[in-house]
C-alpha cells in the first residue's frame, strides 16, 4: 500500500514574508525598499503638524518603527544572502555599513519626531508661566522666541492690553508663527523701541498697526533649521512665512529679499525701505 507523500511549495519570492527572510535581490531591497521606502516615510512625516492626539502619535511611531524594522531586517537578510553567493567580504562590509548608516537616521527620525511632539505639547502641559509685564496696555514681550514665551504671552490678560513691544533676536519659528497667530486674533498692535530680528519679525508683522521707535531696529534673513533634523524642509518652510510676509502687505520684491540673505548674515533695512515695502503701518 502506497502512502501518500506531501509536496512542498516553493517560498514566493515576493510579498513581505519573502522581504522579511531577505529573498529580495539586493539592489531592489537596498535601495528601492530601505532608502525610497524611508525617504517616502520621511515626506509623509511632513504633513503631520505636531501637536496631534496622543493614542494617534503613538500608533505612528510605533508604525514607523515596525516598518523601519521590517525594511532594515530585510534588506541585511537580502544583501548578506547576495554577498555569501556572488561577491566579495568587503561589498558586504561597504553594505552592511550602509544599511547602518540608515538604521541610525531612521532611529534619530523617530526621536526628533516625538521631540516635535513634546515641544508642541509644551505651552499646553506648562504649569503656571509667569505673565509678561504689562505697563500702560503694552505688554512686553522680551528674549528668545519660544514656547515658554508662547506659554508667557498666553497666560497674560488680555483685557486693558492693546499692543506689544517686542524686543527679540529671534528663536524658533513654529512659537514665532504661534505667536503671530494669536497676535492677530487679538487685533494687537505691535511696536519695536530696541530690536526685532529673525523670527520675531513673524510677530511683528502680524499686528494690526505696526510702529518702529526711533532706536528701534528689524532684523530678516532666512532659516537655519540645524536642530531639527528631517523631515524638515527649510525650503517649504520659508515658501510658508513668504506667503505669510505678502498677505500683510509686504511687497513680493521685500519678502524675496528676506529670504534671499543667509541665516549667517542679517538685513537691517532702513525706516524709508520699511515704509516703501508695506512692513511699517500707521
Amino acid at each position: 500500500m502506497a502512502r501518500a507523500t506531501r509536496t512542498s511549495q516553493p517560498a514566493p519570492l515576493w510579498g513581505i514574508g519573502a522581504y522579511w527572510r531577505g529573498a529580495y535581490p539586493p539592489w531592489i531591497a537596498l535601495i528601492v525598499v530601505l532608502i525610497g521606502g524611508r525617504f517616502a516615510v520621511a515626506r509623509l512625516w511632513q504633513v503631520v503638524s505636531p501637536p496631534v492626539p496622543m493614542p494617534l502619535f503613538s500608533m505612528l511611531i510605533l508604525a514607523d518603527i515596525a516598518l523601519a524594522v521590517w525594511q532594515v531586517v530585510g534588506a541585511w537578510r537580502s544583501v548578506s544572502h547576495w554577498v555569501d553567493a556572488r561577491a566579495r567580504g568587503d561589498v558586504l562590509f561597504a553594505a552592511r555599513v550602509a544599511i547602518g548608516a540608515v538604521a541610525v537616521v531612521s532611529a534619530t527620525h523617530a526621536l526628533d519626531q516625538s521631540a516635535r511632539q513634546t515641544m508642541a505639547l509644551a505651552p499646553i502641559a506648562h504649569a503656571g508661566p509667569m505673565p509678561l509685564e504689562v505697563r500702560n496696555g503694552i505688554a512686553y514681550l522680551t528674549g528668545d522666541i519660544s514656547y515658554d514665551l508662547l506659554a508667557r504671552f498666553e497666560a497674560t490678560p488680555t483685557q486693558g492690553v492693546s499692543a506689544i513691544d517686542l524686543d527679540s533676536a529671534g528663536g524658533h519659528v513654529f512659537a514665532a508663527r504661534a505667536l503671530a497667530q494669536r497676535v492677530m486674533r487679538r487685533g494687537l498692535k505691535t511696536r519695536v523701541t530696541k530690536r526685532c530680528y529673525s523670527a520675531c519679525t513673524l510677530i511683528f508683522m502680524a499686528g494690526a498697526h505696526r510702529d518702529l521707535g526711533p532706536e528701534g531696529k528689524l532684523g530678516f534673513h532666512g532659516y537655519s533649521l540645524e536642530a531639527y533634523p528631517l523631515p524638515i524642509d527649510i525650503g517649504k518652510e520659508e515658501e510658508i512665512d513668504r506667503a505669510f510676509l505678502r498677505e500683510r502687505g509686504v511687497t513680493a520684491r521685500f519678502a524675496a529679499r528676506v529670504f534671499a540673505t543667509p541665516h549667517t548674515d542679517i538685513w537691517r533695512p532702513d525706516r524709508h525701505a520699511l515704509t516703501a515695502a508695506g512692513v511699517l503701518r500707521d
